[in-house]
């Protein structure tokens, strides 16, 4: 899929998460709460660093062997390195961002007040969930689910795991871009594909 597909598809994916967000949480009376914006940005943000750092340890660390490490580095190279590694600079920018607003919205907006955090966190990894080869990628997405809904209970509101995801989703798009434009050395994750 070429670039300006892929952040039309993006963002209307995302545009149609919102949508039913804010359906949702009309028929079900649960408003969102976005928390103090200025203590939102700053907590998102530094939990954004966090988030990429986790991330870049799990495709980096040299281990092998390890369910979740190998199937994460399976979908990187596989699935996210040939899917996002052609995008533009703008382009990771919009779908980055678009994803944190779009899926922290639905998961930690609407879903979380409705069923909890655990179950919420779940939901977040079962929905990154394409095929049976990317279970290990949707148990790492649980987990960033888990601390994403942490943070919304921290901050008070939808605002700073909005602002996490979306920069978080921003740096990880920008190093699988830099690493789409590597030679393969034969290390998933860490500087080229096998």
């Amino acid at each position: 899929m070429r670039g300006p597909r892929l952040v039309a598809l993006a963002v209307g994916t995302q545009s149609a998460l919102v949508a039913a967000a804010v359906g949702g949480g009309l028929l079900a009376g649960v408003p969102v709460t976005w928390g103090e914006p200025v203590r939102g940005l700053l907590l998102g943000g530094l939990a954004a660093a966090g988030l990429a750092g986790a991330n870049l340890a799990l495709l980096r660390v040299p281990v092998s062997g390890w369910w979740l490490v190998d199937g994460v580095r399976h979908v990187y190279r596989d699935v996210l390195v040939p899917l996002f590694g052609r995008l533009s600079r703008p382009g990771l920018v919009v779908v980055g961002l678009s994803a944190g607003v779009g899926e922290e919205w639905l998961f930690r907006g609407l879903l979380q007040p409705l069923t909890g955090w655990v179950a919420a966190s779940l939901l977040f990894g079962l929905a990154h969930v394409a095929s049976p080869r990317m279970l290990a990628f949707g148990v790492w997405a649980a987990c960033m689910g888990l601390a994403l809904g942490g943070l919304a209970i921290v901050a008070g509101g939808v605002i700073a795991p909005m602002v996490a995801h979306g920069v978080y989703d921003v740096l990880a798009l920008a190093y699988i871009r830099r690493d789409a434009s590597r030679p393969p050395t034969g290390e998933a994750g860490g500087g080229g594909r096998s």
